[in-house]
């Protein structure tokens, strides 16, 4: 069917178009595909990683805690081929378990250490920093193990924390700084917690 004069005048328009930007709109059309592939392609890797990480960890926390040898062997291959992974920082902190079992205290604070600094999740990253804390404060580096104990952040390891800051105002002789510690430790833990009751005789010990 014979286009009228107004319809032809916007195919023409349209082919002139095409012929002036037509490449730029393919270049981008494949510009964007490419940059989906790759999308897809890294989201289908991650989750690859990720699982293959989760295989590795269960594979580590069903070991008797004895076999230290066995447990830091695994530990550190899934650090090494898993560190973007949260599996990593966990594996760090069974490191320095059994890196500590074992009397390697440097090589536990080694793992804690990383983990405090590369952990994805905000409990990881705490645990290691109350634990590489309680090293230090057996170390007597009284201001290390302070400031271990002040980074932690996450709501649900503040009662470990103020209970971790208290041990060590008390072993720095600031009895009554300990006290408030130990206190402030005691409204974080829930009323179910185990670990306030020890909290709770720390205190006491201290005459309150």
């Amino acid at each position: 069917m014979a286009l009228d004069l107004e319809e032809q005048e916007q195919v023409d328009e349209l082919k002139a178009l095409w012929k002036k930007y037509g490449s730029y709109v393919t270049k981008g059309a494949i510009a964007f595909f490419v940059i989906y592939g790759l999308f897809q392609s890294w989201g289908y890797y991650q989750n690859k990683q990720s699982l293959s990480a989760s295989e590795l960890y269960q594979s580590i926390v069903v070991l008797d805690e004895k076999n230290t040898k066995e447990i830091m062997q695994k530990t550190q291959k899934l650090i090494d081929d898993y560190s973007g992974t949260p599996y990593a920082g966990r594996a760090a902190i069974l490191f320095a378990k059994a890196s500590y079992a074992e009397g390697g205290k440097d090589k536990a604070k080694e793992k804690l250490e990383w983990a405090s600094n590369h952990a994805k999740e905000s409990a990881t990253e705490s645990i290691a920093l109350i634990q590489l804390g309680q090293i230090l404060l057996e170390d007597k580096k009284y201001d290390e193990a302070l400031k271990k104990a002040n980074d932690v952040d996450n709501e649900g390891y503040l009662g470990l924390s103020n209970d971790l800051k208290g041990d060590v105002l008390n072993a720095m002789g600031k009895k009554d700084e300990a006290k408030k510690a130990y206190q402030e430790a005691l409204k974080r833990f829930g009323p179910k917690d185990p670990y306030a009751r020890f909290t709770q005789e720390k205190l006491e010990a201290l005459g309150v």
